[in-house]
């Protein structure tokens, strides 16, 4: 997750160059692309991974976006889309806060599932086996507040599954804080939807009000991609 100190619109700026324009060495450092020995470049391991399910994540992003768009118009703040991609997981739209001090996240980059809210909300659905298998390797510390015990984890996994919303703060990018709620398709988990934001401005009364409407767009994505 990136600062950023100005935003003259949503979705302007860094947000368009995250999806369309970023560098070379951007891609390369995230292995979307790979320099060959001819100084020409090919697809790396991590857009072919992505590329197998390149289909139905332009469908997601598709029919997601009107329920982004709605989220963006009532919180004013970064709302976000995140797919399931293995044991990870990876943004793949955002609509950025128009606010002056306001936060956005790297597409395509993979992160796991047990720091933040939108990587919480996803593993907290999957099947006991596979969620039990992220469990059992060794959680990496990413911020001040990242959730790096086994039993913790289960503890607020199963908040998650009680209320369908994940809440995160400094837990992947000190000072950063997120809401998110799961998104599902006919089989499954998919994938999660999330607002997030700088700390101090996702107070209690702010994730009471947000909550409900998060719930609300994930679970109307949710139907529309089959989810009964």
């Amino acid at each position: 997750m990136r600062r950023a100190r100005r935003r003259h619109r949503p979705g302007a700026g860094r947000a368009r160059r995250a999806r369309g324009g970023q560098p070379v060495s951007a891609l390369v450092r995230n292995h979307y692309v790979e320099a060959r020995p001819d100084r020409r470049y090919g697809l790396g391991h991590a857009a072919l991974r992505l590329g197998r399910g390149n289909h139905s994540n332009v469908e997601l992003r598709a029919r997601a976006l009107p329920h982004l768009r709605g989220l963006h118009h009532e919180t004013w703040e970064t709302v976000t889309l995140s797919v399931l991609v293995g044991r990870e997981r990876v943004y793949v739209d955002q609509l950025v806060s128009p606010r002056e001090i306001t936060l956005s996240v790297e597409l395509g980059r993979p992160f796991p599932l047990h720091a933040g809210a939108s990587g919480r909300a996803i593993l907290a659905f999957l099947p006991g086996d596979s969620r039990e298998s992220v469990l059992s390797e060794p959680l990496e510390r990413l911020a001040s507040h990242t959730v790096v015990d086994p039993a913790d984890l289960r503890e607020l996994l199963e908040a998650v599954r009680a209320t369908g919303i994940a809440v995160s703060r400094s837990e992947r990018h000190e000072g950063a804080a997120a809401i998110a709620a799961p998104v599902f398709d006919s089989h499954g988990v998919t994938g999660a939807m999330g607002v997030c934001g700088p700390e101090f401005r996702f107070d209690e009364d702010s994730l009471l009000r947000w909550a409900p409407l998060l719930k609300t767009a994930a679970a109307q994505l949710s139907r529309e991609l089959g989810w009964r």
